[in-house]
């Protein structure tokens, strides 16, 4: 009798909980959690009925009958169960697959269980076990064999376990740790009874009725006491929000700017006092409107694929608009604009606040002065633009050049003495001559004097002698006034400008025209230039760092180059080592390579077999560093494992002859670099006039400098170009 009390009295406490949380969902729809916990709390409380019965009943046929009505209760409240966790812990914006399988698992059992003969959890119930309590009353429970489908449930069990964990680590993250011990510790010490209370009854270890009842009602309280006090706290803030919605509506009554509301249909649906005394329409007469009747009519349309961009979500959050007013006028609007969202996050409108500047706009007209000044200040603003545009366009190029080495690669001592003597030029500003034979990196260690020079943070702008015609030379060193010659529709600075307190690296110096030596000896002494087409003398603060592959002192000798001048950049002389000279290095240089290729071209390549190495080491590299770098490449392209192989043998003097049967085997490029150098050399390395390499070979003569330049054909040194005729 005391077990039928206690059973009748929980039950009624789960009900009366229920009916509570069932009316405030009613009354707020958007609680979902309460509607949810009212479920549990009331599938518990039939439960508790349920039980009563399977506890008094005498023969199996009564017991089955309701232990498979308990059963299907509690897999329907497992159902309950799982959707409150997802609510209460805002779950319904993550994946759902854990509690969309959970809920298939659970109403599969409470149908099987209703068509199964003894349930989901019995496959045969053949006894009754009667337990008798502390204080005498006695109750039935079950004795038979256990259906070996009931595995599905208790993995699903598992699983409401792992899903409460989650939720509860989910409100911790959020910030919500209250919540987050409250609901995850009372509902995981729960199923951890269940489980082993059930367990310890079910195997006739202890010898009570099943707890499930009272455990949960101890949840109830739990989770009934937050759930009413997130009730609580949902109206206090509803008054906050109430209150800040009457403060900011009394803001936008009484402000002295223009404030509309417009809904996705492109309709106001507000319009403040201010936006009506500006255009003289009434509240009546603007609400419910298109809000593209109130602009001039060219502007419509333009304004209303604005407007349906906005409800993309690609705003213009500001915006000069004109407006009609009543009386048939305009005023001039600027606006700034916000998108509204619903709870949902989707756009629901916009509210514009605009600033009325129709008098500014009038006033601005008649300010001649002022406009002047203006314009005054646009120019030199452009000027400083262009200025700026000339040295983005020549770093953007530098930027493609820089790096073409990642370091200075090498430990011999030829190498080791050339960097003793950039550190000893590099913080000074003494001039720098670099020479040395094609393709041994001369560049790279200009670049070095000037990374470790007090100039550093200034640019290091470059220029190739070699590889421009001698009318743009000149331009390009110094600059050239607006129409200073056909094409010159600006005035533009040049590189001596640009250098400005930096770097200025003469690449092929002795290419120089000597009509312009005397100009850039006079930058060199002076610090002055004149731009081309232009009298304005331009000072400048420029290090000037040179380099040839020519022997200067044979070109001074030759009439070729100026003595003054040759004397002016051989302040200190660098000669960079060839490669053949440090043949210590290659392998080195080689590993070097053969790493970045490989990393560009998504390969591994980490193994060189003596024989090609010695055969690298063994050739002389007329081409330098430039060429092995040529030729390592090729090589990690035909490479087809991680073993590098050699695209070509390499042939004393050149690595791509052609074999003995007279075909060529190199690629393309190599085929057109050996037939431009067969012609070069053919007519003595003159490209331009009657008889030049461009008129033999079809091509426009800054083509062919274009093509040299790209396949890395240069002039030997002390070659001589022959006299055109």
């Amino acid at each position: 009798m005391p077990l039928a009390i206690a059973q009748f009295m929980a039950a009624a406490t789960f009900f009366t909980v229920a009916l509570l949380h069932t009316f405030i969902w009613a009354r707020r729809p958007v609680y979902t959690a309460h509607l949810l916990f009212a479920l549990t709390a009331t599938g518990s409380g039939a439960n508790a009925i349920a039980e009563l019965y399977f506890y008094r009943a005498t023969t199996i046929g009564t017991f089955n009958t309701a232990f498979k009505w308990s059963n299907s209760i509690n897999a329907l409240w497992f159902v309950a169960l799982v959707w409150f966790v997802v609510a209460y812990t805002g779950g319904w914006s993550q994946k759902r697959r854990l509690p969309q399988v959970l809920t298939a698992i659970f109403v599969s059992a409470s149908l099987a269980n209703a068509v199964m003969p003894f349930g989901f959890l019995y496959r045969e119930i053949t006894a009754l076990r009667t337990v008798t309590l502390p204080w005498g009353e006695s109750l039935s429970l079950a004795q038979g064999t256990t259906n070996p489908w009931r595995f599905l449930t208790d993995l699903a069990f598992v699983g409401v376990f792992v899903l409460v964990v989650r939720g509860a680590m989910r409100l911790y993250r959020q910030g919500e740790m209250r919540r987050a011990f409250l609901f995850g510790g009372s509902l995981t010490l729960y199923l951890l009874f269940l489980l082993v209370q059930a367990y310890l009854v079910d195997t006739g270890v202890v010898a009570s009725p099943y707890l499930f009842t009272y455990g949960f009602l101890l949840v109830v309280f739990v989770m009934s006491f937050d759930l009413a006090g997130e009730v609580v706290r949902s109206a206090t803030l509803s008054e906050e929000v109430r209150a800040n919605e009457n403060r900011w509506r009394s803001l936008l009554e009484n402000v002295q700017l223009l404030v509309a509301g417009i809904d996705r249909e492109g309709l106001f649906d507000y319009a403040n006092p201010f936006f009506t005394k500006v255009t003289g329409f009434t509240a009546a007469e603007v609400v419910g409107k298109p809000f593209t009747d109130f602009l001039p009519a060219e502007m419509q349309e333009e304004r209303r694929r604005v407007f349906e961009d906005a409800m993309r979500g690609h705003l213009r959050t500001s915006l000069e608009s004109r407006l009609r007013t009543k009386a048939s006028g305009e005023r001039t609007i600027v606006w700034s604009n916000v998108l509204l969202h619903d709870a949902a996050g989707d756009i629901t409108g916009l509210l514009g606040i605009a600033a009325d500047t129709t008098e500014q706009r009038n006033a601005e007209t008649a300010r001649d002065e002022a406009l002047e000044k203006v314009e005054n200040t646009l120019q030199e603003v452009e000027a400083l633009k262009s200025r700026l545009e000339e040295e983005v366009v020549y770093l953007r190029d530098e930027i493609k050049h820089i790096g073409r080495f990642d370091e200075i690669i090498g430990q011999s001592d030829a190498l080791k003495y050339v960097l003793h003597r950039v550190e000893q030029v590099a913080p000074l500003d003494t001039t720098v001559l670099i020479e040395g034979e094609t393709g041994v990196g001369k560049e790279l260690f200009a670049r070095a004097i000037h990374s470790h020079g007090a100039r550093k943070k200034r640019p290091l702008v470059k220029i190739n002698c070699a590889t421009l015609p001698a009318s743009l030379i000149e331009a390009e060193l110094f600059g050239h006034e607006r129409g200073a010659f056909t094409g010159a529709t600006r005035t533009r600075r040049g590189r001596f400008e640009l250098a400005d307190g930096g770097t200025l690296f003469l690449d092929e110096v002795g290419e120089l025209p000597l009509e312009l030596q005397g100009k850039l000896l006079r930058v060199l002494q002076d610090g002055e230039l004149e731009r081309v087409g232009g009298d304005q003398t331009f000072k400048v603060d420029v290090r000037v760092i040179a380099a040839t592959n020519r022997k200067l002192q044979k070109e001074v000798e030759q009439g070729r180059f100026r003595e003054d001048l040759y004397y002016r950049l051989h302040v200190y002389p660098i000669t960079v080592p060839t490669l053949r000279q440090r043949k210590e290095d290659v392998p080195l240089l080689v590993h070097a390579f053969v790493e970045r290729f490989g990393q560009n071209q998504g390969k591994r390549i980490d193994q060189i077999s003596p024989q090609v190495m010695e055969e690298l080491q063994q050739y002389d590299w007329p081409g330098n560093v430039r060429e092995l770098e040529n030729v390592i490449e090729r090589a990690v392209i035909t490479t087809r494992d991680n073993k590098l192989r050699l695209a070509a043998r390499l042939l004393a003097g050149n690595a791509h002859s052609p074999s003995e049967d007279g075909i060529h085997r190199g690629s393309l490029e190599d085929v057109q670099r050996d037939y431009i150098k067969e012609i070069l050399e053919q007519v003595g390395w003159r490209i331009e006039g009657k008889g030049g390499a461009a008129e033999l070979l079809e091509l426009h003569p800054n083509t062919l400098r274009f093509r040299m330049r790209k396949l890395g054909i240069e002039r030997p040194n002390g070659h001589t170009s022959r006299t055109r005729t």
